[in-house]
C-alpha cells in the first residue's frame, strides 16, 4: 500500500484552533475594521453536526475504532490553511461575482499521495499560471487561480462494487480510502490512509509557500526578514507583512497581477478539493477564537458534488456551518426550486463570494437546463458565482471500456455556457477543469490524441481523464474568444 501510515492512538479530546504548519504557520484573526467571513456558523453549530444525518458516498470502514483513532489524531494536528487566506479567497470570489475577475480552477481528477503530489503541484502552479497570464492578457482582468490539489484524494463513485476478472471488488474511492490495485486487500477501506493524505497535503502547501517566496522575490528586490516579522504583534501587522499566510507572502496572492514592465503575472495557487470524506474534513475544522466562526482549514475552497448536494443531508449541513467560500457541482438532474433551497441553506445572508455554482450539464443538455436555474437563483436574490465544468458531463467510454472525453464536446459546453449566461445578463465567472499539467493522452482532441486508438500512449490518470497541456490551451483560447 503506497505511502501508508498505520499508527494507533488513544482517544483524545478535540482542541481549539491550532496553529497550522508549513506556509500557514500563523492563524491571524479578523483585522481591526475587517468584516468577518460569512457568519454562517450559528452559536450551536459544531463540526460533528452532520453526524446522524443521511450521508452518501462514504466508505464502509471495517473497524470503527480505527476511524476514531485517526479522526482524533487529525483533530490534534495543525491546520493546513489559515482563516486569513480563506477570507482572501472569499474576497477574490466576490470580485468575480462583481465581474471584476475570472476563475481558472484545475488539477487532477484524483490526486496522488506522497512526493508525486508535490511534483504535480509544482507543475500545475507553472502550467495553470501560464494559462492564467494568457487569459488575463486578453481579457485585461485578473484571473483567480485555484488548484484541485492538497486534498483532492477521495472520489465519489456511481457504484459501490465493480467486477474485475469475474470477481466483485469494492470500487476504488481515492487514495485516502483504498488502493486502485484489483485485489481485496488493496480495495478494503483503510482509515489510516487519511493520515497519509494529511501529510501529503501539508507538503503540497509547503511547496506552494516556497513558490510564493520565489514569486515575492521576483516582485520585490529585497526579501522580507521572517525574524523581524515575528517581532510584530499579529494584531498590528499590515498587509504584506509575512504572518505565515500565503497572502502575506505576495500581495494579491492567488490571482494574476498587472505589472508595468512585464504585464500580467501569476502569483500562486489557492487550494480546493471536494469535501467528500467527512471523517477527514470534520477534525480539520477549527474555530476562530475571536470571531467564533468555524473554518474548514484542510483547504481554501471546498466543494460538494452533484451526488452529495441534497439539502438536509450531511454534506450540505457541514458546508452550511463553515465560514469558507463554498462551491457546489450542479448536474443535469437539478431542478430550479431544489437549487434555490440549496442556495438558501448555504448562503442565507446572500453574501457575494460565499457560494459558487459549478455547472456540469453536458454539451447536449446545457442549453435546455441552465436558463431556468440561472433565472430562479437570480429571482431569489443570491449573488452566486457561475462556473462551467465541461468535463464531467461529457465522459464516455471506448469500446474497450476506457473512460475518455472529447475536446470538441467540452468546447461546445463552454461555448453554450457563455452564450446562456451572457444572454441572461449574467457573468460567466470561470471554468473548472481536470488538467494534468503534463502531456498525457486521456482525452481525444488536438494533435497528440486524434482518435481513441491513441489513448494508450500516456494514459496515467488514477480515475477520470484529464486535459493535456495542448488541450488546456485550446480551452483557454476558447474562453478568451467567448469572453472578449
Amino acid at each position: 500500500m503506497p505511502f501508508s501510515i498505520r499508527n494507533r492512538s488513544t482517544r483524545m479530546p478535540v482542541p481549539p484552533l491550532l496553529e497550522p504548519v508549513g506556509p500557514a504557520d500563523h492563524v491571524p484573526d479578523t483585522q481591526e475594521g475587517e468584516e468577518s467571513a460569512t457568519g454562517p456558523s450559528a452559536p450551536s453549530w459544531h463540526p460533528p453536526a452532520w453526524r446522524g444525518l443521511p450521508i452518501r458516498q462514504q466508505p464502509q470502514w471495517p473497524d470503527p475504532d480505527e476511524v476514531a483513532a485517526v479522526t482524533d489524531r487529525l483533530a490534534l494536528l495543525p491546520a493546513l490553511t489559515t482563516p486569513s487566506d480563506v477570507r482572501s479567497v472569499l474576497a477574490a470570489l466576490a470580485r468575480v461575482q462583481n465581474r471584476e475577475a475570472f476563475v481558472l480552477q484545475g488539477g487532477d481528477c484524483a490526486e496522488p499521495l506522497g512526493p508525486a503530489a508535490v511534483t504535480g503541484a509544482r507543475d500545475k502552479h507553472r502550467v495553470l499560471g501560464a494559462v492564467a497570464e494568457r487569459v488575463s492578457g486578453c481579457l485585461d482582468l485578473p484571473v483567480v487561480t485555484v488548484g484541485r490539489l492538497a486534498g483532492q484524494f477521495a472520489k465519489p463513485r456511481s457504484a459501490a462494487v465493480e467486477e474485475v476478472d469475474g470477481r466483485p471488488l469494492p470500487v476504488f474511492r481515492g487514495l485516502t480510502v483504498n488502493g486502485p490495485e484489483p485485489h481485496e486487500d488493496a480495495r478494503t477501506p483503510d482509515p489510516y490512509r487519511m493520515l497519509s493524505g494529511y501529510y501529503t497535503a501539508r507538503n503540497v502547501l509547503r511547496e506552494l509557500g516556497a513558490l510564493a517566496h520565489g514569486t515575492a522575490s521576483s516582485f520585490a528586490p529585497r526579501a522580507w526578514d521572517p525574524a523581524a516579522a515575528r517581532e510584530v504583534p499579529w494584531n498590528r501587522r499590515e498587509e504584506g507583512t509575512p504572518d505565515g499566510s500565503l497572502r502575506s507572502l505576495v500581495h494579491g496572492y492567488g490571482q494574476t497581477r498587472w505589472t508595468e514592465d512585464r504585464g500580467w503575472l501569476h502569483t500562486g495557487l489557492w487550494t480546493s478539493h471536494e469535501a467528500l470524506l467527512l471523517d477527514y474534513e470534520s477534525p480539520l475544522t477549527r474555530q476562530d477564537p475571536v470571531t467564533g466562526e468555524w473554518f474548514l482549514l484542510s483547504t481554501h475552497l471546498p466543494w460538494i458534488g452533484d451526488r452529495t448536494r441534497h439539502v438536509g443531508d450531511a454534506h450540505v449541513e457541514f458546508l452550511a456551518g463553515i465560514a469558507n467560500p463554498v462551491a457546489v457541482k450542479i448536474g443535469p438532474g437539478a431542478e430550479p426550486a431544489e437549487i434555490v433551497r440549496l442556495c438558501e441553506r448555504l448562503d442565507p445572508y446572500r453574501r457575494p463570494g460565499r457560494l459558487t455554482l459549478i455547472c456540469r450539464l453536458g454539451a447536449r443538455g446545457l442549453r435546455g437546463r441552465l436558463p431556468s436555474l440561472v433565472t430562479a437563483v437570480r429571482a431569489a436574490g443570491h449573488p452566486v458565482v457561475w462556473m462551467s465544468d465541461p468535463m464531467h458531463g461529457n465522459t464516455t467510454a471506448t469500446g474497450t471500456g476506457v473512460k475518455t472525453r472529447h475536446l470538441k464536446d467540452m468546447l461546445d459546453e463552454v461555448t453554450d455556457f457563455f452564450d446562456v449566461l451572457r444572454g441572461l445578463g449574467e457573468w460567466p465567472g470561470g471554468v473548472h477543469l481536470e488538467a494534468a499539467a503534463a502531456e498525457v493522452t486521456e482525452c481525444v482532441g488536438g494533435t497528440r490524441v486524434t482518435c481513441e486508438a491513441e489513448l494508450d500512449a500516456a494514459y496515467e490518470s488514477l480515475c477520470d481523464p484529464r486535459l493535456n497541456n495542448e488541450q488546456l490551451l485550446a480551452m483557454a483560447d476558447m474562453v478568451v474568444k467567448l469572453a472578449v
